[in-house]
């Protein structure tokens, strides 16, 4: 009830000020909702190359998946004038994982995510953009029993070392930022099959409450032709102790 009551508020103020939609519209977890990333996914894929704008395809699926979730439709046009006007921060939409993901699988050059991320300003889409790896096809394929402890999309990622071009950041430079840091820190999480912090573990198992019983306690009710047998029984002891007393009486 608090979460419904929650998202009615967030309605009625977007709905008297576009403002307070923008940022609801900011606000909204897309790095973590992978139905987003999925459907973005497949929108950037679908791009021609002298098609529209990576940002602008990404605006429309977030256009769309918000309103699907929130039921808030959002001006697309006056919402990019909203943002050039009050000099916002570049959003980044796009989780890590998947940017991590893509530089593993694909070249440079069709990397979609990185390229949204170079157009919305984020320094990670430059960095994903100059990870190089190494042709790993005349490579034998490994003969070990795969370890049950990896997830299958990691075990499946290449082994290959990838390099990071180090001169890409001028630290005489004040006025630039740096690249992070977390993306090699995920990258190595991969490489050599650590777990990556902040993911949750759900055993495919079911722990049983040894509290609650399987066993019932109370005792089965009685079937119907039962419940009548018995009342037939009774009737009948009835009949048999009335005609006891009532042979005794005339005596």
């Amino acid at each position: 009830m608090a979460a419904s009551g929650g998202m009615a508020d967030i309605q009625r103020r977007a709905a008297e000020d576009p403002v307070a939609g923008y940022r609801a519209f900011d606000s909204y977890p897309w790095q973590k909702d992978w139905g987003f990333m999925t459907q973005l996914a497949t929108a950037l894929e679908n791009i021609t190359p002298n098609g529209s704008n990576l940002s602008d395809v990404a605006l429309e699926v977030r256009i769309f998946w918000f309103e699907q979730k929130t039921k808030i439709t959002i001006d697309g046009e006056q919402y990019k004038q909203w943002l050039g006007q009050n000099s916002q921060q570049p959003l980044n939409i796009v989780a890590e994982q998947a940017i991590v993901a893509e530089a593993m699988a694909v070249p440079p050059a069709d990397r979609k995510l990185a390229h949204l991320l170079v157009e919305l300003g984020n320094p990670l889409g430059q960095l994903a953009l100059q990870q190089n790896i190494p042709n790993t096809a005349a490579s034998p394929p490994s003969t070990s029993p795969p370890d049950p402890s990896v997830p299958s999309w990691q075990s499946a990622a290449p082994k290959s070392d990838l390099y990071v071009q180090k001169d890409s950041t001028n630290p005489s430079d004040p006025g630039k930022e740096p690249y992070p840091k977390k993306f090699e820190e995920i990258i190595e999480f991969l490489q050599t099959g650590k777990e990556i912090p902040g993911i949750r573990k759900i055993p495919d198992t079911v722990v049983e409450d040894p509290s609650i019983s399987t066993q019932g306690r109370l005792a089965a009710p009685l079937k119907p032709w039962e419940r009548r047998a018995r009342m037939g029984m009774g009737m009948g002891g009835g009949s048999s102790v009335l005609t006891a007393e009532s042979g005794s009486g005339n005596a």
